[in-house]
């Protein structure tokens, strides 16, 4: 098309191509919001500790599919270095043991609450992750930049049972 004023093609031709540059930008921009998307943590890898607060043996312990292995009556596993923990809701499972013919020997447990696990609540620097199991089978996870410490929950079920 040409120019009406001096029949020229050059001014409509740069609008044209202005237009289709501004309209290419629109179109990446949104291709580019979605591959920073997938730049966000789907998980964490941490040190593990595990805490019992069960007056028995447990064995077969299994977080998301790893095995963090045994614990004595209010006993801790000790470290399991480097695990994968997925950010969202846990699967903390166990067995329980203790002396031959003890109630409940053998049973497989689930943790009773949904134990989730989101970016936000994990400090800056947190390289480690304790478990605590309780008596009613409940679950709780803490953070900490070093080996962390028995809850107060737990440390007052320890106390009670003596």
């Amino acid at each position: 098309m040409k120019n009406e004023k001096d029949g020229n093609c050059k001014p409509m031709l740069a609008s044209r191509r202005n237009f289709a540059k501004i309209f290419a930008l629109g179109m990446i921009m949104p291709l580019s919001a979605c591959s920073q998307g997938a730049n966000v943590k789907k998980e964490i890898v941490l040190n593990v500790e595990m805490y019992s607060y069960l007056n028995r043996p447990i064995h077969d312990i299994i977080f998301n599919g790893t095995d963090l292995g045994v614990m004595n009556s209010f006993g801790g596993t000790g470290t399991i270095t480097s695990v994968r923990i997925p950010f969202g809701v846990q699967a903390l499972k166990w067995t329980l043991g203790g002396p031959k013919g003890m109630a409940g020997n053998g049973t497989h447990i689930e943790s009773k609450n949904k134990l989730t696990i989101t970016p936000e609540q994990i400090p800056q620097g947190t390289r480690y992750i304790g478990l605590h199991i309780y008596p009613d089978y409940t679950t709780e996870a803490t953070f900490s930049d070093t080996i962390p410490d028995r809850t107060e929950r737990g440390e007052k079920i320890i106390s009670e049972s003596k």
